[in-house]
């Protein structure tokens, strides 16, 4: 890990567990074992360490999208990709993308951040409900859409769908965010609210 990956790494570490505002640059540069003096080689302040965390972290959660061979948001063939896919593989799907956002250093300490600051400072606040809801919300609202046009949902509202879904993923979420010794536990809900979910909403063949 290079001079500036610890620098973030440690920043994120403390801004996830005393809020972005509590940390100073003296405390993380005293984290990562330099000086003060030294950071600013790599960073402006601490306004550029949080901007490079959040734009590493999009990175990551892109990355590991990929690697799961999820279909993209758009793509006008999505629902017939998911025809591909048993149950079993959905719920395998689900279960992967959800221990990415419960395990993953960075995305899960960003979570826990942002929900920290999110009553204080309304820019950080706004950053959280785009980042891990209204964006979420509004991409799956349109793979469901389409979805539903296609025929292999049942007729709805979409967003409502959506919501649906995510409201418990959201939950389980902060519900196993210190409970990581619960994983098996939190997986076997996950698992049976997706199946609950198809169940529903998905027209049987």
């Amino acid at each position: 890990m290079t001079t500036k990956e610890r620098i973030l790494y440690e920043a994120l570490t403390l801004f996830s567990r005393f809020g972005y505002e509590a940390v100073t640059i003296r405390e993380i540069a005293a984290a990562v074992g330099i000086k003060e003096s030294s950071l600013y080689n790599h960073f402006k302040g601490k306004r550029d360490i949080l901007d490079t965390i959040i734009t590493e972290t999009i990175q990551r959660y892109e990355k590991t999208l990929e690697s799961l061979r999820v279909p993209k948001t758009g793509d006008p063939d999505i629902s017939s990709q998911y025809d591909c896919f048993s149950d079993e593989a959905f719920e395998t799907l689900c279960t992967n993308i959800f221990l990415f956002y419960l395990k993953d250093d960075y995305i899960s300490k960003l979570r826990r951040l942002l929900a920290i600051e999110q009553y204080g400072n309304q820019e950080l606040g706004e950053l959280f409900r785009v980042t891990f809801i209204d964006r979420i919300l509004a991409n799956q609202a349109k793979v469901l859409q389409q979805f539903i046009d296609d025929d292999r949902f049942i007729q709805g509202d979409a967003y409502t769908m959506a919501l649906h879904f995510y409201a418990q993923v959201f939950l389980l979420l902060h519900k196993y965010d210190n409970n990581i010794q619960d994983e098996a536990q939190a997986i076997e809900e996950l698992r049976k609210h997706v199946r609950q979910y198809n169940q529903l909403y998905r027209k049987q063949k």
